[in-house]
């Protein structure tokens, strides 16, 4: 009994999300509907005349069967020939428009759609980014949106039009004959239940065809993104293998998929056929029994076999729309999905530069029973440089992903000029900070969109001082194509050393308060690390700057080193202070490095 109520109460929350994936549709079209309106009443109208053509033609084969073949029949023929090439002509201009409107108004919504998806996905908390993979977020941008705009461009327009033509079909079936209207309408409830039963199992199947497709362009995306790796490790072979599963994985689950379907289409076309050979029998039957007239057969036979081809096409319509639904389920996901809110808090201006940490603890989320940082402390007073050195995690990254408030702190208080960072507006907090990072990854475009990227609308003089002061203007001026020059894939097409100072040029364009270094020179050849180390020097001037590194030889200028180790302080102070310390994890590391 309990199973019994559960199963009713899951069909009826779907009926409730399926509802919610209609009104979503609705909702992007709705700005667009002095265009979508004006499509609607075409197709409707296309609709009308498809069954006036029938209701035409029907008409003329009455006549033809009853009529004597002499004159008159001829000018019928010709008159009614006339009047269905007319409607046709009519309807062909209607349809035109009825395409061009429907698919503006489609295309229109489903940009905004796009544009809402990736807005959404670009402001996702890195908490919530960390869950996905970028080539599964990458999928329902663009295979799943694909299906929706099928099921708005296509399907739609195809099920209102039937529906016109159904309902049209139906009102003058049951004005010619009621009695043999209903008989042939007793199917229809028979329809009804199987896209009941059929439609909820056609949509989970659909949003779990869309998750495997999801997990393969995964593949080609991590692929293609560490395509060197792959070359250097010969490893072609094993990613085709990788992707071969991942397709395998997804043609089981379409196949699967595609049987519900086939079962539901094979049942219509099973109960259809015999549904018309029952009201052709019954038809017979009343026909011989004076009930209805042979005109009215004709016409009757004509207009059933609309209601008929109408209701024929309804099961693929269905489960495509099924479809579209499973892939707004993953969309909707992503759109209701909690982002960081980069207006809420109290806007700051430019910072002076102060940066305090009191009692920090925290854990990733995905990882909450291992605690990263303990009791964490610091004070950077405006303006000093601050290292953070330590093996490899023992939390320097972190310090700056909570500086960049990726995360917030499971317990403590990080402030800046004193104030608590989790009362700051986001954005412009974030606009206060530049990172120069270790793996330095540009965009794909030119020299000169990379270092604007710090400031979106800088002047190219403003372009030029900064790739001047990061030691950039000299490899760049020697360049064929100068600023223009395109640095390919993740800037593949320039060394790291080059990397490195495009991104300090980026970092002084937008003139942050606060500067963080991320192990900047640690994989740079002795003259790249000269040139890249002097802009830095540069860069740091009058800011607050917290420096990773492994490389002492880059923090001996520090104002305070902090060096930790499983997330603790375990010393502190000036690079003479702590090489001085006897036992010291900084003095050993020192005598290693520094000889």
């Amino acid at each position: 009994m309990a199973k019994g109520t559960e199963e009713r109460a899951g069909r009826k929350l779907w009926d409730a999300d399926a509802w919610k994936a209609a009104r979503f549709f609705l909702n992007y079209l709705r700005p667009h509907k002095v265009v979508f309106i004006p499509a609607m009443i075409a197709l409707a109208c296309t609709g009308a005349m498809s069954a006036l053509f029938f209701y035409l033609l029907g008409d003329l084969a009455s006549h033809i069967l009853s009529a004597q073949p002499d004159g008159n029949l001829m000018e019928y023929a010709t008159h009614s020939v006339k009047l269905c090439m007319a409607v046709v002509s009519v309807q062909a201009v209607v349809a035109f428009f009825r395409i061009w409107l429907f698919a503006k108004a489609s295309e229109r919504a489903l940009s905004s759609l796009r544009l809402d998806t990736f807005s959404r996905i670009i402001r996702l908390p890195m908490t919530t980014l960390n869950e996905h993979r970028i080539g599964e977020l990458g999928s329902r941008l663009s295979n799943d949106v694909e299906t929706i705009r099928e099921t708005l461009v296509v399907t739609i327009p195809q099920l209102i039009r039937h529906s016109v033509m159904l309902c049209i079909a139906l009102v003058i079936v049951l004005k010619m004959s009621i009695k043999l209207a209903l008989f042939m309408l007793a199917c229809i409830p028979v329809v009804i239940v199987l896209i009941a039963i059929f439609g909820s199992r056609i949509r989970k199947l659909s949003r779990a065809t869309q998750d495997e497709l999801a997990k393969s362009q995964v593949i080609v995306n991590e692929s293609l993104t560490a395509i060197t790796s792959v070359k250097a490790f010969a490893n072609e072979l094993f990613e085709i293998a990788r992707y071969k599963n991942g397709v395998s994985h997804y043609l089981n689950t379409a196949v699967r998929g595609s049987l519900p379907r086939a079962m539901f289409v094979a049942f219509i076309i099973l109960a259809f056929s015999i549904a018309l050979t029952l009201v052709a029998w019954f038809a017979a039957r009343m026909l011989t029994h004076g009930e209805i007239s042979k005109d009215q057969l004709i016409q009757f036979g004509m207009f059933s076999g609309v209601v008929g081809a109408s209701f024929a096409v309804f099961p693929d319509l269905i489960a495509s729309f099924q479809r579209a639904l499973g892939a707004t389920d993953r969309v909707r996901e992503i759109l209701t999905t909690d982002i960081e809110e980069e207006t809420e808090g109290t806007p700051v201006g430019r910072l002076r530069g102060d940066i305090e940490m009191q009692h920090v603890r925290f854990a990733y989320p995905s990882r909450s029973d291992v605690t990263v940082l303990h009791d964490f402390d610091f004070k950077a007073r405006a303006g000093h440089r601050i290292a953070l050195v330590g093996p490899s995690g023992s939390g320097k990254s972190t310090v700056v992903s909570l500086l960049f408030r990726f995360y917030d702190p499971s317990e403590g208080t990080i402030l800046f000029d004193g104030q608590p960072i989790a009362d700051m507006q986001l954005h412009s907090l974030r606009r206060n900070l530049a990172l120069v990072p270790q793996e330095v990854l540009l965009f794909g475009g030119s020299i000169r969109e990379n270092i604007a990227y710090g400031k979106p609308g800088a002047t190219d003089d403003e372009i030029r001082h900064a790739a001047q002061q990061a030691n950039a203007a000299q490899f760049i001026d020697t360049l064929p194509e100068g600023y223009d020059t395109l640095v390919g894939e993740r800037g593949t097409q320039l060394s790291g050393g080059q990397r490195q100072r495009i991104a300090i040029a980026r970092a002084i364009l937008a003139d942050p308060a606060i500067l963080i270094l991320d192990e900047a020179t640690s994989s740079l050849d002795a003259e790249s690390e000269r040139l890249v180390q002097d802009a830095l020097d540069k860069l740091m001037e009058n800011r607050t700057s917290i420096i990773i590194a492994h490389r002492l030889s880059t923090v001996r200028r520090a104002d305070q080193i902090l060096v930790l180790s499983g997330g603790v302080i375990l010393e502190r102070g000036t690079h003479d202070e702590l090489i001085g310390k006897d036992g010291g994890l900084y003095g050993t590391l020192a005598k290693l490095q520094l000889g």
